[in-house]
């Protein structure tokens, strides 16, 4: 389907897909990849009833169906006597001896998803030191994007030491998430041994897989996770997007 911003979907372009979709679903269509993109940024108020109903060349009654699907999905809030507004998104991610991303994500009454964006296998290099491995070595790495309501919240770069992970980007690949992953490899449960933090502008590159602006600081995140026996299983660096994620450190007595 061509893509539309909210600005740009006529009236008679609304009609075209009608054949295609419900009307309304086109429409929220519309309105979700503006807000995912940040056309729509959050804490923004959309124009009102009157206004879109004319924009998209329909009733009231078929917008608010498209609106609503919106505030079920999480994108969008009401606030009566105000308006509708795209829902801001602030996350608490605690780091802690066992920080995981989708129980931080849940505890927030929220849901991630994860993408593997690429993956190689590498000699260690910089990651033998704190995966404690020969720099002759060999790690397989994966670079990874976590989104929460379909925009980007954080993207990492992940490390984990061959021959015993070897083929973490095929069961990443199979299972979605890193824990199981891990899981299935063998490594039953893990802890967090480190978390280094810092702040900086991201990269060209960092910013437009955030779907962020390159004047907009990331906060950084370099950690070392480690099986119960304390061998190291994962070294790695996350970059999280600073208006969508507020880094909170719980001490429990063994978090480096």
């Amino acid at each position: 389907m061509t893509r539309h911003s909210l600005l740009d979907l006529a009236p008679a372009e609304a009609s075209a897909e009608a054949p295609r979709a419900r009307l309304w679903e086109a429409i929220a269509q519309s309105l979700r990849e503006d807000i995912v993109s940040g056309r729509i940024a959050p804490g923004e108020r959309l124009p009102n009833e009157t206004a879109l109903a004319q924009r998209f060349g329909v009733n009231r009654h078929t917008l608010r169906q498209a609106v609503q699907a919106l505030v079920r999905e999480g994108h969008l809030r009401v606030v009566h006597g105000s308006g509708t507004y795209v829902r801001e998104l602030v996350l608490d991610y605690a780091l802690q001896r066992r920080t995981r991303l989708s129980e931080n994500v849940a505890q927030a009454g929220e849901r991630a998803s994860r993408e593997l964006l690429s993956h190689e296998r590498v000699p260690a290099g910089a990651w033998a030191r704190p995966l404690k491995v020969a720099a002759s070595s060999e790690v397989e790495v994966l670079h990874t994007r976590a989104s929460i309501r379909g925009r980007p919240v954080g993207i990492t770069t992940s490390a984990y030491p061959c021959p015993r992970l070897a083929e973490m980007a095929a069961a990443f690949g199979k299972t979605g998430a890193i824990t199981a992953a891990l899981r299935r490899l063998g490594v039953d449960d893990y802890v967090r041994v480190r978390s280094t933090i810092s702040t900086r502008l991201p990269t060209l590159a960092e910013a437009d897989a955030l779907a962020r602006p390159v004047t907009q600081p990331v906060l950084v995140v370099q950690y070392v996770n480690a099986d119960l026996d304390g061998t190291p299983v994962e070294a790695g660096t996350t970059l999280f997007a600073a208006d969508a994620v507020q880094l909170t450190v719980e001490p429990d007595g063994d978090l480096a």
